[in-house]
């Protein structure tokens, strides 16, 4: 039916999505359904919006099946390269702002990753900066400012638009 040695990450990364999706389902059913939180109006529900994510993700899923299976995916050739080495280190680079963001807070950390995450897709220096900017801004103001969500102040306690 398929080749596993030319299609197996294609397999691999479909089971890995489609986990994703039967995962929320089975939470919003168990642990947020004992808590009384799968159920109610849009403001009491707190499994409404996991749920219609998994539904679409559930729809993409199935796209990407009836891909895999018609073989209307490119297969990775030979002669591309893996780039283990940038991937771990932008892994690590993301585990140190988990871990550093209680302590030196989201408006210094923020701008700092995105920049160097950016830089690592090959950006130059001044458009990852201003992308990087520009999106810890946006984000800032919708999470502060629209959404009243209390960002990780750190130890200098900064807060913009709160």
């Amino acid at each position: 039916m398929f080749r596993r040695d030319k299609y197996g990450f294609e397999w691999a990364a479909w089971v890995m999505f489609a986990a994703i999706p039967a995962f929320i389902f089975w939470q919003a059913a168990t642990s947020l359904e004992e808590q009384g939180a799968a159920s109610g109006g849009p403001l009491e529900n707190a499994a409404l919006y996991p749920l219609v994510i998994a539904s679409l993700m559930i729809l993409v899923v199935i796209v990407q099946f009836v891909r895999i299976l018609f073989r209307r995916t490119n297969p990775p050739q030979e002669e591309q390269q893996l780039d283990t080495p940038r991937a771990l280190a932008v892994t690590v680079l993301f585990m140190l702002y988990l871990i550093g963001l209680p302590s030196i807070g989201f408006h210094i950390l923020t701008p700092l990753l995105c920049a160097i995450m950016m830089r690592s897709l090959g950006l130059s220096w001044m458009r990852a900066v201003f992308g990087a900017l520009v999106l810890w801004l946006v984000c800032s103001f919708v999470f502060e400012g629209l959404l009243n969500v209390v960002l990780p102040v750190g130890m200098f306690n900064l807060a913009l638009f709160s």
